[in-house]
């Protein structure tokens, strides 16, 4: 399987950032006044980490197209907008190429597994 179609390897990835940067980072920048923010980023990330672990083949595929192409889009959008988010840029360029890439890459993958076959050959007779 080459990395490409790797959807596990690409969603923990992801899942592993947004919880250790989203969340943590978050907490060391604005502690606890934004704790919605923190709690977003925990439930993201436990989410990813479903899809991660939890499921496998088709189901995993169509998570990751679900889960992380609307956050694909989301961070093209505010890169291309120059939407804002707690008074801070949401996706300032070229800091912002990294998430792109992250987001996309599990999106992608999943998009590309959205009909593979997880029935095994049947054996015959």
């Amino acid at each position: 399987m080459s990395v490409l179609h790797n959807t596990k390897l690409w969603l923990t990835i992801v899942a592993i950032g947004h919880t250790v940067i989203g969340a943590g980072g978050s907490y060391a920048t604005y502690g606890n006044d934004e704790l919605a923010i923190i709690g977003f980023f925990t439930v993201v990330g436990v989410y990813l980490f479903y899809a991660a672990f939890m499921v496998e083949g088709q189901a995993q595929a169509r998570l990751a197209a679900v889960l992380c192409g609307p956050m694909f889009v989301w961070f093209v959008l505010s890169a291309a907008l120059g939407l804002e988010m707690l008074g801070d840029p949401a996706a300032p360029m070229p800091q912002s190429i990294m998430p792109i890439v992250l987001w996309g890459m599990p999106a992608l993958s999943g998009l590309m597994g959205w009909n593979m076959d997880d029935a095994a050959p049947a054996a015959e007779a």
